[in-house]
């Protein structure tokens, strides 16, 4: 695609976004001009992924989303976007591509840092509070331009959610309509700050009981917290949640083993696909949410989780040691 097209594509989604903002001018305080200014700010990453690299498999090797600058050097996203990557591609908003690299990665969020490698001017936005938004708050999902056009959205809830990934976070941004732009798109709020990430298209937005479609974002306040560590040494280095290497499903009523990470810990000891996880140290748990909690309070990674299984009508037992995920997967050349 030359440049002239991609401007052009720029400028169109830009255009179709500025009308659906004007026609519910009168629902935020903010004014047409002020989305290019904050454009400015979002930009494209595509990313290229090793195919040895843990999640080729299951993310793929060619990943493609957004992110938003929030300092002079630093672009906040969705870490799966760019998580093992070998290469990083960043789309500026005047049609400019640049190199960057992965500077930080956080499992407990989902947060991914990306920089620049040449040096580069960026226009950041403000850093909001997520804790702030109310139901019926005007709020915006805006990928970059080159991703999807920029759309009008409402918080619908705020309730748990935990992924089969060993991934839990407890109060969640969940929005609507969905934006099939969602993946690293910054959510902002009606003075122009951003107050979560996109993360994930969800089918129960407004409740599980409900068919809704719309997406998750992770609340920008757990960023606040880990940011140096994630600047100065690429991860947290406090609360990180010891990780045993299984992919879970609770739809059934029961914790049913989907997959298991080679390698990983719960690999080593023998723990298989269709195992049902019936208990952490002990105490009994039912659903991904008992599990996982039940597996971080156990205290730092490195430490020993005993689980017991059923497997084909067999109670197993089993002693797994735990380890910082973030030595499992293929590392960044800068951490």
């Amino acid at each position: 695609m030359s440049k002239l097209n991609l401007i052009i594509i720029i400028f169109f989604y830009k255009f179709c976004f500025l009308i659906s903002v004007n026609i519910y001018a009168q629902e935020t305080i903010l004014k047409k001009e002020k989305f290019n200014d904050l454009y400015n700010s979002i930009v494209s990453i595509h990313s290229i992924i090793p195919s040895e690299a843990r999640t080729s498999k299951s993310l793929g090797t060619v990943r493609q989303g957004s992110g938003v600058v929030i300092d002079n050097k630093n672009i906040l996203t969705i870490g799966y976007i760019v998580l093992e990557a070998s290469e990083i591609s960043i789309g500026l908003s005047n049609g400019k591509k640049i190199p960057g690299r992965l500077i930080a990665y956080d499992f407990e969020t989902g947060f991914g840092l990306v920089s620049p490698i040449i040096p580069t001017k960026l226009k950041s936005l403000k850093i909001g509070d997520s804790s702030n938004i109310k139901m019926d708050d005007s709020i915006f999902i805006l990928p970059s331009p080159i991703m999807g056009i920029g759309s009008l959205a409402k918080m619908v809830s705020r309730r748990p959610f935990a992924g089969w990934w060993e991934y839990y976070l407890e109060k969640p941004i969940y929005t609507l309509p969905n934006n099939p732009a969602w993946a690293g798109a910054p959510l902002i709020n009606s003075q122009g700050e951003i107050v979560g990430i996109g993360s994930l298209f969800i089918r129960d937005a407004v409740s599980p009981e409900i068919i809704s479609p719309g997406n998750m974002f992770v609340p920008i306040n757990l960023l606040k917290p880990i940011m140096k560590d994630l600047v100065r040494y690429g991860r947290r280095t406090s609360n990180v949640n010891p990780y045993i290497g299984l992919f879970s499903d609770d739809n059934s009523g029961k914790i049913v083993v989907t997959k298991v990470s080679k390698d990983g810990p719960s690999y080593k000891v023998g723990i298989k696909p269709d195992d049902e996880i019936t208990a952490v140290n002990g105490q009994f748990v039912n659903n991904l949410e008992s599990f996982y909690k039940t597996v971080w309070s156990s205290g730092n990674y490195g430490v020993m989780i005993k689980v017991d299984v059923m497997r084909n009508g067999k109670k197993m037992n089993f002693n797994i040691r735990s380890i910082n995920r973030m030595d499992y997967y293929l590392k960044s050349n800068s951490y």
